[in-house]
């Protein structure tokens, strides 16, 4: 019975390390999407795949937990039987803690770059923000200096 839940943790393993991959995919791909300066949608849309990835995820992550507790007590006992099986499950382990610390620097680099870019889009907003005000002040002006004023005026009633 322990064999089985063994193979599915593995499994389990397995599954998470193909999304852990994706997700690294997804986020070298929004990198390049920040270098290139791409449109904010197409950023979006690359963050809303990776977020479809990640609630997978936790939901595999959660399954994992809730089997390893029911088996915990019962695979301590038994320790040097299914040792090769927990050498292969550590090992794996091993791979999805090398992908998570990947994921988190390359996410660390995306958010300073974005932050970048919104800075950027800000300054461009504000900079379009003082060219409409001067030409509509330009506007005003010029239309004032066309008008003539009235010279005299009466003042009987």
């Amino acid at each position: 019975m322990l064999d089985k839940y063994l193979k599915i943790l593995s499994e389990s393993l397995d599954k998470k390390a193909e999304l852990l991959k994706s997700i690294e995919d997804k986020s070298k791909e929004q990198s390049e999407l920040i270098a290139n300066m791409a449109e904010l949608e197409d950023i979006d849309a690359n963050m809303d795949a990776k977020d479809v990835l990640i609630t997978e995820l936790l939901k595999l992550d959660e399954g994992f937990e809730a089997m390893y507790e029911n088996i915990k007590s019962e695979l301590g006992d038994h320790k040097d039987e299914y040792a090769d099986e927990i050498k292969s499950i550590q090992g794996k382990i091993t791979r999805v803690m090398e992908l998570s610390t990947s994921i988190e620097a390359i996410e660390a680099r995306n958010k300073t770059e974005m932050e970048k870019r919104f800075s950027i889009e800000r300054k461009n907003l504000q900079d379009q923000r003082k060219v409409s005000t001067a030409a509509y002040d330009y506007y005003k002006v010029s239309n004032k200096l066309n008008a003539i004023t009235p010279q005299f005026m009466d003042k009987k009633k």
